[in-house]
């Protein structure tokens, strides 16, 4: 019987970097014995960041496209360094770069990575297109952030002004940074990923400072926290253009209302964006978009009409900014 392997000992940080070097390398060279596994992609820190003692290798294979491969993960063991290992079939590791994913986790991880061998000369080119920001994939991923954003900033004045908690509107308000300080990045030509937050600072200090490090490390007082509430919500309402942009076209090329329904379909479908209608809500409110209503049935067994909140295009498009 095997005997169980002993917990990894603590080393001292700078000889991590090489301890990761050699276990990777060694790993590799296992791997490219494997003809299902047509390339290997190195992301995460080792690739592009600075690693620690307790640092972890991430590792996307792009994978032959047959049916008894699906995308899967693993957790491996590489002498003592955990591995998390993401098996992506070709097919959707090339639809990263052509479908309107810019700026998704994914997308991000891979736009980083570098390729360490490739069995499959159509692969490089593929991570390559990765590296650049599509316009249209921009706007998507601003929806994205913005509707997650408006949700929290919902909480966040509620608190403030039914109960007077400033402590827990400045939770609420913190929560909201993140997918601000994402909607920061993007507008700034760059991708986001998980380390948004510290990247935001820099790019526009005058609003981070307030809202992220303010609510952070500052008194959390009546005055404070309306003031960073109130700076979040002018600012997405400054970004309101770019982020209504995939709801107003879709809108206009239907030329009808269409129900909250039936939007949250169709933009988690297409898109992958959830929970559209709460921005749209939120649009109505500006100006944007218009507000209806139209008949409906609460269940596909319902005899009773009902009428459920839609939207629409105004014609011509508001200038309400």
């Amino acid at each position: 019987m095997p005997k169980p392997k002993m917990p990894r000992t603590e080393q001292p940080v700078a000889a991590a970097p090489a301890h990761f070097a050699q276990a990777l390398d060694a790993l590799v060279a296992k791997i490219r014995e494997d003809r299902s596994v047509l390339a290997v992609v190195l992301c995460g820190s080792l690739a592009h960041d600075t690693v620690w003692k307790r640092s972890d290798i991430d590792l996307v294979l792009v994978t032959i496209d047959d049916k008894l491969v699906p995308a899967a993960s693993m957790a491996l063991d590489a002498d003592g360094v955990n591995v998390h290992a993401l098996m992506l079939p070709r097919a959707a590791f090339k639809r990263l770069a052509d479908g309107a994913l810019s700026n998704s986790f994914l997308h991000s991880l891979l736009s980083k990575g570098r390729l360490l061998y490739t069995h499959d000369e159509s692969i490089a080119p593929v991570l390559e297109r990765m590296r650049v920001i599509g316009g249209r994939d921009t706007q998507i991923q601003m929806l994205a952030a913005a509707t997650e954003a408006l949700s929290c900033l919902y909480k966040a004045r509620k608190w403030f002004l039914t109960r007077g908690d400033y402590d827990y509107t400045a939770v609420w308000i913190l929560a909201a940074a993140t997918p601000i300080a994402r909607m920061e990045v993007m507008r700034h030509g760059q991708l986001s990923d998980r380390e948004v937050l510290p990247r935001a600072l820099p790019l526009n200090p005058a609003l981070f400072s307030v809202i992220y490090t303010g609510m952070l490390n500052g008194q959390k007082d009546r005055e404070t926290v309306e003031r960073a509430l109130t700076m979040a919500e002018a600012h997405l309402l400054a970004l309101a253009p770019q982020f209504a942009e995939p709801v107003v076209a879709w809108l206009s090329e239907v030329h009808e209302a269409r129900s909250c329904t039936e939007i949250d379909a169709h933009f988690a479908r297409t898109m992958g964006v959830e929970h559209v209608s709460g921005a749209c809500e939120y649009l109505a409110d500006q100006g944007v978009i218009g507000r209806a209503s139209v008949t409906s049935r609460l269940t596909k067994k319902s005899s009773a009409d009902v009428q459920e909140l839609a939207f629409y295009a105004l014609t011509p498009p508001p200038d309400v900014y």
